[in-house]
């Protein structure tokens, strides 16, 4: 048994070693992949033979700079994060992603990391600053998928993506959440109670290890992964040069499927997705037409949260007391009558709107409802 365990330590410092000397969205991974599908066995070719085909000048020498065992240390760091470690070996590894181009050879998780493989997997994505109409679409299109089964991919960020993943908590589905940093940070810091739920009821994905904090690129090089990881994408809402275009282009480079919600012709915030829909996309105003896409079944009966007895912070408590069903409030008039920063009381209107008591609206305006 000891020697299992010493060999399984082995094979994944030997990957945590080859993934840090790639880098995070290395073109070539997928190429070193193909030629090396066992890290141990890289080990020991790269200090007795030519990979300068496969390997660039600095990857070759991050490779040769430590070796494997030096990553004992990582895996243990991660080990008291409570973070696992999902390698190109292992047979978790999602299906989806060993297709496209540039596979990560290593994903850090916390959660269900069957998901990706046992369900049928759909991204929806759209803008940071989204409109009523943004937010509205996407939680009914995001609702209707996610009782019908499907595991929703997205982002985590603010707006579209977070809309996407509480459709899924809301109906008991499971999630998939691709972040852009270690999993002992959040961004934004606001949807750190709904990282924790989805921790919980699905899945949170990253390519970087923890104490890694976000940066710009690392966020577009997350991108691939939701497009990735699902079997198509829509777009509920979003700019024509924006973030979400990059992960549509990931999408397509992928061989998804696209799909876009028709918007006004007068917002420049629908002005991606009617493109989209000029250049083929398939369009999407509810969440039955990418179900028939699929030919997955509808669910009969759409079930609604029932806020009824769910159980709720002092902090929620004070704020669900501040807020109201008839007038919309913004963030600081609500932190104005609750005495809570900002960070606790948006992650007070988190916890009531995965409970089912409260809705966000445009502008970060919160209602009751």
């Amino acid at each position: 048994m000891g020697g299992a365990r010493a060999q399984a330590l082995e094979e994944k410092t030997a990957w945590l070693w080859m993934a840090a000397a790639l880098g995070p969205g290395a073109p070539n991974s997928g190429m070193a992949l193909s030629m090396f599908p066992d890290a141990r066995a890289l080990a020991q070719a790269c200090w007795k033979e030519d990979l300068s085909m496969v390997f660039t000048p600095a990857q070759l020498a991050a490779l040769r700079a430590a070796r494997p065992e030096d990553y004992t240390a990582r895996l243990d760091d991660c080990a008291r994060h409570g973070v696992n470690v999902l390698t190109w070996a292992d047979e978790d590894y999602p299906d989806l992603l060993r297709a496209v181009s540039a596979p990560p050879p290593v994903l850090y998780y916390r959660g269900d990391a069957g998901i990706p493989n046992r369900c049928f997997t759909f991204a929806i994505v759209g803008t940071r600053r989204p409109s009523a109409y943004g937010v509205e679409a996407t939680a009914s299109i995001a609702g209707e998928l996610a009782r019908a089964g499907v595991a929703l991919v997205s982002g985590l960020a603010t707006g579209l993506d977070s809309e996407s993943h509480k459709a899924a908590v809301q109906a008991g589905a499971p999630t998939v959440a691709c972040i852009a940093f270690g999993h002992d940070q959040c961004y934004p810091a606001a949807n750190r109670t709904l990282k924790g739920v989805i921790e919980r009821q699905g899945l949170v994905l990253s390519e970087y290890p923890p104490g890694t904090p976000p940066q710009r690129g690392y966020f577009l090089q997350r991108n691939r992964l939701i497009a990735g990881l699902s079997r198509g994408l829509c777009v509920a809402e979003a700019r024509r040069r924006s973030g979400t275009m990059n992960t549509v282009a990931a999408a397509l480079a992928a061989g998804r499927d696209v799909f876009s919600v028709p918007g006004s012709i007068f917002s420049p915030l629908c002005e991606g997705t009617n493109q989209l829909l000029r250049e083929g996309a398939v369009p999407a105003v509810s969440g039955a037409d990418i179900l028939l896409w699929y030919g997955l079944a509808q669910p009969e009966q759409p079930e609604k949260a029932k806020p009824d007895g769910a159980p709720l912070s002092l902090d929620a408590q004070r704020m669900r007391d501040a807020m109201s069903a008839a007038v919309p409030l913004p963030l600081d008039a609500l932190c104005a009558k609750t005495d809570l920063p900002p960070p606790k009381a948006m992650a007070a209107l988190t916890e009531l709107e995965l409970a089912g008591f409260s809705r966000q609206l445009a502008g970060r305006q919160f209602q009751l409802k």
